[in-house]
């Protein structure tokens, strides 16, 4: 569970880091997943391995809904928990940055874009491997602050999407170092991003996407949604389970 003053710095901060949350024995079958897929090409995003994996992997999908995750799920956003998306980021040596971002204005299928991503370590995280990279506070008011396409490629996609640089304060950026195991919450309209992998070793985490059962999810036949906590509201959501 999170503490009081877990709670307090997410509020205030839009992120809070744990340490040691995830043991060696949830970590592998992710680890093995990867490893088995860190190589597949792919042209569109749906045929990305590395995306939703909690679609079809049974391991992933039980880490993303282990109970001490989802009970901080439920600190931060209320009783009621959806399971919204997952991402196994691979940031291998010389891998490219991540272009300052807010999550939640990329999500045109939910309303409100309100979510916690959960980061969970798969290795340790430093400035030297590209890590994750915050402004603290930026996610006040729950503002779009106007990310646009590029023509650049980042991590994550061919032409990344980029917050205009007058509305990023980089010299108030923090990194968030972290080791293998640990894990970090953030707010959907939290500003962040990350630099190349300049050293030898790999940067891999788990991102794992919860909004409140009150959001609205408009569904489509390439994305699922879980409720794994709670009840359902009466707003329309469809839900489905592991394997279907």
């Amino acid at each position: 569970m999170l503490t009081p003053e877990q709670i307090e710095q997410y509020r205030a901060q839009g992120f809070v880091t744990l340490p040691g949350v995830f043991t060696e024995a949830e970590l592998e079958p992710v680890d093995r997943y990867l490893r088995a897929n860190a190589d597949v090409q792919w042209t569109h995003k749906n045929d990305d391995p590395l995306r939703e994996a909690h679609y079809h992997y049974r391991p992933i999908y039980d880490l993303c809904t282990a109970p001490r995750l989802v009970a901080m799920m439920e600190a931060l956003l209320g009783p009621d928990l959806v399971l919204l998306y997952s991402h196994i980021m691979n940031k291998k040596p010389g891998g490219l940055r991540v272009a300052w971002h807010q999550d939640g204005p990329y999500w045109h299928r939910v309303e409100p874009k309100v979510a916690v991503t959960a980061w969970i370590a798969l290795d340790d995280a430093t400035p030297e491997n590209g890590c994750m990279r915050v402004i603290p506070g930026s996610h006040q008011g729950h503002r779009d602050l106007g990310q646009r396409l590029t023509d650049k490629p980042d991590l994550i996609q061919a032409n990344a999407y980029e917050l205009p640089a007058d509305v990023v304060d980089e010299a108030r950026a923090v990194d968030i170092t972290m080791r293998r195991g640990d894990l970090s919450l953030h707010d959907s309209y939290l500003i962040h991003g990350s630099e190349p992998n300049h050293s030898d070793r790999r940067r891999a985490a788990l991102t794992v996407r919860y909004v409140p059962a009150a959001t609205r999810i408009h569904d489509q036949p390439d994305r699922k949604q879980y409720l794994v906590r709670g009840r359902a509201v009466d707003n329309g959501n469809v839900y489905y389970e592991f394997g279907g």
